[in-house]
């Protein structure tokens, strides 16, 4: 048996193995809440399922699929007690995090240490990880790992912008879109933080490249043109030095 085959988790029972049937027919049939609701069964009853940290991590993308903030985070820690390592579970911290965070918020501060302490160390762990998560087929894990990557200084952008660090949000946004050159997202808010630094041309030439990209979902094609308006705008009222 080769190596990966040897360590895959197994289900211990009869009544385990059909627990995670269930946890699988609700994934595919996008019932995230059902999907939750069965894993919780699984963790509740089979306490030593050798599939523990993969459920979690089910469980993660479940909440964030049905756009549960709360239950996102939850699972996310819990995520990470399981297995400190993990280097999604982070990174989905790190950019859920950052995107929950309001300028006002009371608690601010607090949130983003968290942002820059879960992105930093993701983006460490990514620097030593040779080989993919378990379960992942390592011919995805190089695709993977770049949009991690991405996503982690994604997430410090995101910060830097909050704390109004201009210049350090504008270098995230570039290593970001640098790390994985497919992250739409990523480029929508180079635009912005292109606008932040009032570097106008390059906010619009930055908006132009999200509206070429096929990948770029409406929204994020929105946000580009936006972004694009508010530097025309800002260019023409701009003094002249």
């Amino acid at each position: 048996l080769p190596l990966a085959a040897q360590n895959a988790p197994k289900p211990k029972s009869p009544k385990e193995s059909d627990a995670l049937q269930k946890v699988l027919q609700a994934q595919q049939a996008q019932n995230w809440d059902g999907e939750i609701q069965a894993i919780n069964y699984v963790l509740e009853n089979f306490a030593d399922t050798e599939y523990k940290t993969l459920l979690l991590s089910m469980a993660v993308d479940a909440a964030q699929a049905k756009g549960d903030y709360a239950q996102t985070i939850a699972f996310g820690e819990q995520t990470l007690q399981a297995d400190p390592n993990n280097i999604t579970a982070r990174v989905t911290l790190a950019e859920d995090i950052a995107q929950h965070t309001r300028e006002n918020d009371l608690d601010k501060e607090q949130s983003l240490k968290k942002v820059d302490d879960y992105a930093n160390k993701s983006l460490e762990l990514l620097k030593n990880a040779s080989t993919p998560p378990p379960g992942m087929n390592p011919a995805n894990w190089p695709d993977v790992q770049k949009l991690l990557t991405s996503q982690a200084h994604d997430a410090l952008g995101q910060a830097a912008g909050l704390r109004k660090n201009y210049p350090n949000e504008l270098t995230e946004f570039k290593a970001a879109t640098d790390a994985d050159p497919t992250n739409s997202v990523a480029f929508a808010r180079l635009a912005k933080a292109y606008n932040d630094n009032k570097q106008y041309d390059d906010a619009i030439a930055t908006a132009d490249k999200v509206q070429g990209m096929a990948n770029a979902p409406a929204s994020v094609k929105t946000f580009a043109q936006q972004q694009k308006d508010l530097a025309a705008k800002s260019k023409s009222t701009a003094t002249p030095k």
